[in-house]
């Protein structure tokens, strides 16, 4: 079966076979801001998190971000780092941007209370803790993948009694990711996965998937159920790359024809800051990363 695969390119020179060229000088399908990791909290540096300087970095990405006629902003996890309070902080500086904001969840945006973990996906505007949308013929799928965790649900659950139980069989294993701040999808959303996939193959529509956890490469931030969630995307020909956060350092792997691109924290010391504009093509993605974020380019290519 064909199917198409984005690339990481450092110099393409002539063009390369099976490249689905652009037409010369075509502008972009669709341009869009991301941000991952901003985790305010009103709190003391701790190493080279310094909290309480995110909030004017928001501000001045989102400034830039504003002025560069983008049709929305992701923001990919870990808007906050702790106390309910530090939304009323962060949300109100995403206004500034002019166009819509899509959140999904990280493990940190869950560090509060346990009566308040049910009010955190109303409080950023988002429909359910997974969901999709479409804009300019790409589709969007935005994963919960702290869904199955030791921290998304109250202490003294059934749900967290049951994700004690597959993280301590997952250490036993050797996983890379066995660690607390991770987790992963539930069969529920997984089938729902599948299904969002097959009606992209279907449409003929092209399919960028976020979650917050990393699915590769293997280290001590990868989601607990990659495996399954990898071999699942290989099956859909719509699927043009994984988006995440997570991971303050940043990654990038590539596994069987799909990107997978770890995006940076802005957290990181305070004249520091992480964010992208990200435009795609018919023939390629192309990320230009401000401040510590990497700039690529993912090549478009039929096998």
């Amino acid at each position: 079966m064909n199917r198409r695969r984005f690339l990481t390119s450092t110099a393409i020179a002539g063009g390369l076979p099976g490249i689905v060229k652009a037409e010369e000088g075509a502008p972009p399908l669709l341009r869009f801001g991301l941000i991952t990791d901003a985790q305010y909290a009103d709190a003391e540096a701790k190493g080279e998190r310094h909290y309480r300087s995110t909030p004017e970095k928001l501000k001045r990405a989102v400034e830039e971000l504003h002025g560069k006629d983008l049709a929305f902003t992701l923001h990919l996890g870990d808007f906050i780092d702790r106390d309910f309070k530090s939304f009323d902080v962060m949300l109100p500086l995403m206004k500034g941007l002019g166009h819509p904001v899509y959140h999904l969840l990280g493990n940190h945006d869950y560090d509060v209370a346990d009566g308040e973990k049910g009010r955190v996906v109303s409080t950023l505007e988002m429909p359910h803790d997974y969901y999709s949308f479409r804009s300019r013929g790409i589709r969007f799928i935005m994963t919960d993948t702290n869904e199955v965790s030791v921290y998304r649900n109250a202490a003294a659950s059934v749900e967290t009694a049951r994700a004690k139980e597959i993280l301590a069989g997952l250490e036993a294993a050797g996983a890379a990711g066995a660690k607390p701040w991770n987790g992963g999808f539930s069969a529920t959303q997984m089938a729902w996965l599948e299904r969002e996939l097959a009606a992209a193959d279907a449409a003929k529509e092209r399919v960028i998937v976020c979650g917050h956890h990393p699915l590769a490469p293997a280290d001590m931030h990868q989601m607990w159920n990659h495996v399954e969630v990898m071999a699942l995307l290989e099956k859909h020909p719509c699927v043009m790359a994984w988006f995440n956060g997570h991971n303050h350092a940043g990654d990038f792997a590539e596994k069987n024809g799909i990107p997978y691109v770890t995006f940076r924290s802005m957290l990181h010391h305070p004249e520091n800051t992480a964010y992208s504009i990200v435009e795609v093509h018919a023939d390629r993605v192309k990320i230009e990363g401000f401040g510590r974020e990497v700039s690529r380019e993912l090549r478009l290519r039929v096998a």
